[in-house]
């Protein structure tokens, strides 16, 4: 059962620069503050973008990030026909908080799972950007049967064993990093690197007026979440407890985004992934900094793999539908043949590195004329 606490309705959509009062009238519409109440009583408050009937994507933002950042993503999903949801962490937004000794990345898959039951979404996808790397890749062992194809990954948070760039936290005292004032510093200062956009001379990802609309993020941002902001902090230095499992567990296809000019994640981190995950592809962004989740052309690339993944699912499903082997009646030479077209469909879904039809049409080819191949 649906447990949404708002009514439906639609993002103001311009075609000229907006002025900040657009800005603001966007960020307070109904779809970009939405609850929903967990069967713990809990609220988590969410933002939906793209298409209305677009299939679903679960994004995770970076540290500190709250909802309102998922507007700069509403364009290329509607082009896409993908429909965003970016929930806000616990004390992040309108979330109800909660003790962060008790937070850890795992229950997020299980807000997730609860959420995807409610809104009846039996399958996804996810991606996520900096620390909400770690966030995508729990729900990606977690609910592994449910998402669709590779799981998308911009700029991803790593444990600190491997980040490389911050040593010299193991050496603060515990005490220390749990004060208000430390944590706020330290949150702030890695903000800076993880919420800036990048330089006006790189891809915009939306027509915006950039410095307005960063400003009421960001406004709004620290105003909501800076509690949540810290908490999600501990999270990524690890300061309570672990991430509760390992990166290497996640057996799902993993696409990685890094830019060379990343001041917040290592060229060794992302190198680390591309070697030890079972299945990994990583993209180097010449020049690219923290902030890819503001390129448009990176994350039209994330959106054309996940439209493709959703089309060659589709297809899938559509034939183990329609055709069965005794209805096409083949035989043994065929029944081998269609066992191989169907292991390649997997290997597609799975991969999800595709950016055309080709694969596609190949696949149907097989289906028709096995003989061919």
């Amino acid at each position: 059962m649906s447990r949404r606490m708002s009514e439906t309705a639609s993002i103001r959509s311009f075609d000229s620069i907006p002025t900040m009062a657009d800005v603001e009238a966007t960020l307070g519409c109904v779809d970009m503050n939405q609850r929903y109440e967990l069967f713990s009583g809990r609220l988590v408050s969410f933002a939906e973008v793209g298409h209305p009937c677009g299939h679903p994507v679960f994004c995770f933002l970076g540290l500190g990030c709250m909802r309102y950042y998922s507007i700069i993503l509403e364009d290329l999903a509607f082009k896409h026909s993908l429909r965003i949801y970016c929930i806000d962490r616990p004390g992040v937004g309108m979330s109800h908080t909660t003790q962060p000794e008790s937070w850890t990345p795992l229950r997020m898959a299980e807000i997730v799972e609860e959420m995807a039951n409610g809104f009846n979404i039996q399958k996804f996808s996810v991606m996520g950007h900096s620390c909400g790397a770690i966030y995508a890749m729990a729900c990606a062992l977690r609910l592994k049967s449910r998402i669709v194809g590779t799981v998308w990954l911009m700029s991803p948070w790593v444990h600190l064993t491997l980040a490389k760039r911050m040593k010299w936290i193991r050496h603060v005292p515990t005490t220390l990093l749990k004060s208000q004032s430390t944590a706020s510093l330290l949150y702030k200062s890695l903000s800076v690197a993880a919420k800036e956009p990048p330089c006006k001379s790189d891809p915009n990802i939306l027509n915006y007026d950039r410095e307005k609309l960063v400003k009421a993020m960001l406004q709004d941002n620290m105003a909501e979440s800076l509690e949540g902001a810290n908490n999600d902090l501990m999270v990524c230095l690890e300061l309570y407890h672990s991430f509760g499992f390992s990166y290497k567990d996640v057996t799902l296809p993993v696409h990685v985004f890094w830019g060379t000019k990343d001041a917040v994640i290592s060229k060794e981190a992302v190198d680390w992934m591309e070697q030890r995950l079972p299945q990994c592809t990583l993209s180097v962004i010449e020049g690219g900094t923290h902030g890819l989740l503001w390129r448009a052309d990176v994350v039209s690339k994330i959106f054309k793999g996940i439209a493709s993944s959703w089309k060659l699912a589709e297809f899938e499903r559509s034939l183990s539908q329609r055709w069965s082997i005794k209805q096409l009646g083949l035989n043994k030479h065929h029944s081998y043949r269609s066992s191989t077209y169907s292991t390649g469909i997997q290997q597609a879904i799975q991969t999800s590195n595709i950016y055309d039809s080709q694969t596609l049409y190949q696949s149907q080819q097989l289906f028709e004329d096995p003989d061919r191949f």
